[in-house]
């Protein structure tokens, strides 16, 4: 929860800076950096923590330490890309996504055959791995969009999308993916961290 809430601080901190000092990038609309902000979440954050807890069945931990291999070369290239070179493409964003659906997709295949959701808290953890899966769609729209409309390489490129009517349709699209997480996280949370097991483990503990 400590690491959740300096990354909504650090969220606020970049949307203020990005959107007042004309840094390369442009403008972001606050869907769009709350839609950054559950991805960091999503695919960084939970696997880590999900990985080192001892109670999710292992074949589910395994399936979070791949995705997590998968994401952590991708920030300091994506980085280096966008910020020093300006040579990054939305192509090889959605690549490297669809590099991370397919083996999460037979991760799920694979721990509804052996019902690795049974047992607390993997039931949680299962939806969890699912929803984590199907995030990456709409994040191949999110790139494709950009492909479409916007310069993402030079000194002039833009990596963000403003909030300005022209792009409306990927904003909406933007907002009810951002407002279905905004249900589904707190849900998740609340059933996998303080739920029956992890009310169980804190009194062991």
């Amino acid at each position: 929860m400590l690491v959740l809430s300096v990354l909504a601080l650090g969220a606020v901190v970049f949307y203020a800076s990005q959107n007042a000092s004309g840094r390369i990038g442009g403008e972001i609309a606050p869907q769009k950096m709350l839609w950054l902000l559950y991805a960091i979440v999503l695919w960084g954050v939970l696997p880590l923590a999900i990985v080192l807890d001892r109670r999710a069945d292992a074949l589910l931990r395994k399936a979070f330490a791949v995705l997590l291999l998968l994401m952590l070369p991708r920030l300091p290239i994506e980085l280096w890309m966008l910020y020093v070179t300006h040579n990054w493409s939305p192509w090889y964003g959605i690549a490297h996504d669809v590099a991370c659906f397919l083996p999460l997709a037979a991760f799920v295949a694979l721990c509804w055959q052996r019902q690795s959701w049974r047992a607390a808290p993997n039931g949680w953890l299962f939806t969890h791995l699912v929803v984590t899966a199907m995030a990456f769609v709409p994040e191949v729209y999110f790139a494709h969009f950009m492909l479409r409309h916007f310069n993402t390489a030079g000194e002039a490129a833009i990596y963000f999308v403003p909030n300005d009517p022209r792009y409306a349709e990927v904003l909406w699209v933007t907002t009810a993916v951002v407002v279905l997480l905004s249900i589904y996280l707190p849900l998740f949370l609340k059933g996998y961290f303080f739920g029956p097991a992890g009310s169980k483990r804190t009194l062991q503990q």
